[in-house]
């Protein structure tokens, strides 16, 4: 567990003004003394189940997810604790979507805007965009879909397709494309 982990939910905690079991679990990463044990005795004590906890849970981590986004990078320390962060909520594949999908949806499109913003992708925002497919668990269609709304932009804008790190299919592209006189 990184110090950034500990520090970013004592930052969750206070900004969010949690109570109950979510105050105990920040509290416990915040000391760096959670784990999944740690867990399962926090919701026995308050009486929660697990699979209603879920939500709340990944709501954490889409919290932690936006600290992590600040600087429009993730480090290998960040994506580490994501995957801790989900191996010790239950997180399986398909549950940020099926839970949330407006959640996922907001921080991908924003995290995108930002990529497209200069109608050219970066090796490093190309990785971001595989990092954030990874967090979230998405398909490529998934995420090639989102993306092609921002690439649309792009194009429209003068971007060359080449440059921008998404698949249009010929019929999608040339919908795209000006055409001249």
């Amino acid at each position: 567990m990184s110090d950034k982990l500990s520090s970013a939910f004592w930052k969750i905690q206070n900004e969010l003004e949690l109570s109950g079991y979510l105050k105990e679990v920040c509290l416990h990463i915040t000391e760096k003394t959670f784990s999944k044990t740690v867990l399962e005795e926090i919701l026995i004590n308050n009486g929660v189940n697990h699979s209603i906890a879920k939500v709340d849970l990944i709501h954490l981590i889409f919290e932690y997810v936006k600290i992590a986004l600040e600087d429009n990078i993730l480090t290998v320390n960040e994506k580490q604790d994501i995957k801790l962060l989900k191996l010790w909520f239950g997180i399986q594949a398909g549950d940020f979507y099926f839970h949330n999908s407006s959640a996922v949806e907001n921080i991908i499109t924003y995290q995108l805007s930002k990529i497209y913003r200069d109608n050219f992708i970066t090796e490093e925002e190309a990785l971001l965009k595989v990092d954030l497919q990874e967090i979230f668990d998405l398909s490529f269609d998934q995420m090639n879909d989102y993306a092609k709304t921002e690439a649309s932009l792009s194009i429209q804008q003068g971007a060359d397709p080449k440059n921008l790190d998404v698949f249009f299919t010929q019929k999608e592209y040339f919908k795209l494309k000006p055409t001249s006189k």
